[in-house]
């Protein structure tokens, strides 16, 4: 708020010094060319000097007010300059203290989820069929439902996928997107993992309105984020069974892999 006052003072007084020294040129040019013309007496000439040398001091005036008016406009502007650098850098503080904070209430997120064992995917499923899919297709799509669904199923496959915020998109057509921030540390937690999406990819096959599930399983390693697991589920027709297909893995103790 004081920066945009400054700046709007400094821009007020730097356009009235501007129009001040226009309005002085503009008035000795008017002298020049009256005392160019033709046919005048010299009583007039001499009146001429005389009011153009008064008008000059005149000049002279305004110009030491103007250039001591753009001196404070100069000061005005370093002002703001300063405060606005401080200001970012107040401001760069206190984002590496948030950032620093989200750092460390993730890593104690992580371990939390990490010490929470994996449940095993309920044999009667999780309910999928009790939501309303017709409604995320063709012309009666509602933007609503859809993202009531995802956000539920976000939050009913935390326990079975080991991931501490399981993202679930339904942008794509008929398809179900899962997005896995897993943190388990072993290949054992990691086939738990797959085997409660495979029952995930079971119950939905019961759900005409799908063909599809793309699956993404991502681990963090150190700072940089690894592809573990990548898996997409596919059918033509509904009531068909589910067929994996583009199977790519990657174990977490190293960079092998297979696919």
């Amino acid at each position: 708020m004081i920066v945009e006052i400054l700046e709007i003072v400094s821009g007020t007084i730097a356009i009235g010094v501007i129009i001040l020294m226009l309005l002085r040129i503009n008035l000795d040019r008017r002298f020049s060319a009256i005392q160019r013309e033709e046919g005048q007496s010299s009583l007039f000439q001499r009146k001429m000097t005389y009011v153009k040398k008064i008008e000059q001091e005149k000049h002279i005036h305004t110009l030491i007010r103007g250039c001591l008016l753009l001196g404070v406009t100069i000061v005005i502007i370093v002002s703001a300059l300063v405060i606005l650098v401080d200001t970012n850098q107040k401001m760069k503080k206190q984002t590496n203290k948030l950032t620093d904070r989200i750092e460390v209430l993730e890593q104690r997120q992580q371990q939390l989820a990490a010490s929470i064992p994996l449940k095993k995917y309920p044999e009667k499923g999780i309910g999928l069929k009790d939501y309303e899919w017709k409604k995320l297709i063709g012309e009666s799509k509602d933007s609503s439902i859809q993202k009531q669904i995802e956000d539920d199923l976000s939050k009913q496959t935390i326990s079975f996928f080991g991931a501490v915020e399981p993202t679930v998109s339904l942008a794509v057509p008929k398809t179900i997107s899962l997005q896995l921030k897993s943190q388990t540390e072993d290949d054992t937690g990691k086939e738990a993992i797959k085997k409660n999406i495979e029952a995930f990819a079971k119950e939905a096959e019961s759900i005409p309105e799908l063909t599809d599930i793309h699956v993404r399983m991502v681990t963090s390693v150190g700072k940089s984020k690894k592809v573990i697991y990548n898996v997409n589920y596919s059918r033509e027709k509904p009531g068909e069974s589910f067929k994996k297909m583009n199977v790519s893995e990657q174990n977490l103790k190293n960079d092998g892999g297979k696919g």
